[in-house]
């Protein structure tokens, strides 16, 4: 894949700690668990099959674990550089099939964004705030797409919502601070550094 700007920007938020998660953050739920398990499980079984590792990488994204799905997105051009319009044809496949399935369309926002349909891919992710309307990482994807398109205010938009629904996210946080900053609004921006800083230190 050549297109790795939508997550390396949330590799801020990746830390190891001790420090116990509070109710309110978001957790890594016990199925949320085993669906991580039984994909890397398939990608042992199959290790030179992209398919296996892009399926992996994206559980990641929407795992908080987002260095590992970088890691896994990294194997996945080694595997096959053009691997990314055959991802977009699947999962478009797969969402027809199962239009309900937010984790297939989630896959399919992704495939969209690796092909540089960035307004489709934000399309998709709409569709599944509307479907759950708390799925905070994909109002944090979209505020990083709309930002790399330019649209800072957007951007800003979609972080902030983010937020409001769990302010305990580091990266999205880092994420505000360089839309405010690209806004010439240095004030606002180191606030959110300081504040991204400071849950990286407890761990989130």
């Amino acid at each position: 894949m050549k297109k790795t700007l939508i997550l390396s920007i949330f590799l801020a938020s990746i830390i190891i700690s001790a420090v116990p998660r509070q109710a309110s953050c978001f957790q890594l739920t016990k199925e949320l668990k085993s669906e991580i398990d039984d994909k890397q499980w398939l990608v042992k079984v199959h290790p030179n099959d992209p398919q296996y590792h892009f399926d992996l990488a994206i559980t990641y994204a929407y795992s908080n674990r987002i260095e590992d799905g970088l890691a896994e997105l990294k194997k996945v051009k080694e595997l096959d550089e053009s691997y990314a319009p055959k991802a977009m044809a699947y999962y478009s496949k797969k969402t027809g099939l199962f239009p309900d399935d937010w984790k297939l369309r989630f896959r399919y926002a992704f495939a969209l964004y690796f092909n540089d349909e960035k307004k489709e891919a934000i399309a998709e992710f709409q569709k599944i705030i509307q479907q759950d309307p708390k799925n905070v990482f994909s109002y944090g994807y979209i505020a990083v797409i709309y930002g790399e398109m330019g649209n800072v205010d957007d951007a800003i938009e979609y972080a902030q919502k983010a937020l409001d629904i769990d302010s305990n996210i580091a990266a999205i946080h880092l994420l505000l601070a360089t839309a405010y900053y690209k806004k010439g609004r240095p004030g606002p921006g180191f606030q959110e550094t300081f504040e991204a800083l400071r849950l990286r230190a407890l761990g989130y």
